[in-house]
């Protein structure tokens, strides 16, 4: 993915660069650090809902904020970061074109920025699932006999 190749441009393959990737150094070490500390919700996330479920769930619980982060990290790289942020016209107000399986070259100039952007935003996108899913721990469906 080269996102900086401006040369050679025909407007149907266009490439510009997001206003999300014009990071200088100290932009992205502060980008990653917070990632990070969004990260560690998911511990806090983890404690809350074990201690609000009976004991014999509290593993359930614990491997489903592992899964939630594992499952929900590879869809976001396979597909979310894409449709948040694709970098390839023609684009529209609701969904991105590109930038699926995100993996820029190490050449690039803005290799840095775009991982700090992707590891930013998959730190929401994996939290806010663990939120979801703590929001139905040991609810079930009553079944009427």
């Amino acid at each position: 993915m080269d996102l900086c190749n401006n040369a050679n441009i025909n407007n149907d393959s266009a490439v510009y660069i997001v206003s999300l990737y014009k990071l200088n150094k100290e932009d992205s070490s502060w980008i990653v650090s917070n990632a990070f500390i969004i990260f560690t919700m998911q511990t806090g996330f983890g404690m809350l809902e074990s201690g609000c479920v009976s004991l014999k769930n509290e593993v359930n619980i614990m491997m489903k904020n592992v899964v939630d982060i594992v499952l929900g990290g590879l869809t976001y790289w396979l597909f979310g970061f894409g449709m948040s942020f694709g970098d390839r016209r023609p684009t529209n107000p609701i969904i991105g074109i590109g930038a699926y399986l995100t993996d820029p070259e190490i050449n690039d100039e803005i290799f840095g920025p775009v991982c700090a952007a992707f590891v930013f935003q998959l730190s929401f996108a994996t939290t806010s699932t663990t939120i979801v899913s703590g929001a139905m721990a040991e609810r079930y469906a009553i079944h009427i006999n």
